[in-house]
């Protein structure tokens, strides 16, 4: 875990931390309604595994990314998640062919809301010594996820609690959750409604999770 720590922290130094504050130890936080874009990046080999656009409901736990059209290097279909933490629930969904998949979550952890077990590590600065008005204020969390057996290094906005990005690591991979173009609402909540090809499925017992899934699409 201290490896990790470090190689976290230093990552987070290179991308432009200017200036250091003493940690006051602040209180856990819980993101805002959002919708942007999530990037996912493999760092043990630079390949892109996914971007797209997402929705996020904060107060129902409630995730639908959507593929971007961009993201176009293989054969599959676009990838197009609703996943339903509180109810352990995700479904994978092909609108091209009207089919679906309903599986079950092993894990309420994902890249856009900090884990309920995240530490504060740090608080810094991200941009540049001369503009003050272009510093970013944030908070660095690290933290596991049990269920996975996996490592999180997590920066948030001070203030609104933003997910900036989120290293996530195991004995077999390391990605990268990238959280840009956000908009602190969900204008369109009919996107967290199912098709009708989705209704009355089976659940597939499986052990998937947030991590695993964008690291095998």
């Amino acid at each position: 875990m201290q490896a990790f720590a470090v190689a976290a922290l230093s990552i987070w130094l290179c991308l432009g931390a200017t200036t250091l504050a003493e940690s006051h130890g602040p209180q856990h936080c819980t993101s805002p309604n959002m919708t942007g874009v999530l990037t996912v990046m493999a760092l043990n080999g630079g390949e892109i595994k996914a971007t797209g656009h997402y929705h996020y409901d904060t107060t129902d736990k409630k995730l639908r990314f959507t593929e971007s059209e961009m993201h176009l290097n293989k054969s599959e279909h676009l990838e197009d998640y609703l996943m339903l933490f509180e109810e352990g629930v995700f479904y994978d969904i092909d609108l091209k062919n009207q089919s679906c998949r309903k599986m079950s979550l092993q894990s309420h952890a994902h890249a856009l809301e900090l884990p309920a077990g995240a530490v504060h590590q740090v608080e810094l600065f991200l941009g540049s010594d001369t503009v003050q008005e272009e510093n970013i204020k944030v908070n660095i969390w690290m933290g596991s996820v049990p269920e996975t057996k996996g490592q999180y290094s997590v920066s948030t906005t001070v203030g609104d609690c933003l997910p900036l990005s989120t290293f996530y690591s195991t004995d077999s991979i390391t990605l990268l959750f990238s959280n840009s173009q956000v908009v602190t609402e969900v204008k369109e909540p009919e996107v967290f409604s199912l098709p009708s090809f989705c209704e009355g499925l089976e659940l597939e017992d499986t052990h998937n999770d947030f991590f695993s899934i964008f690291n095998t699409v």
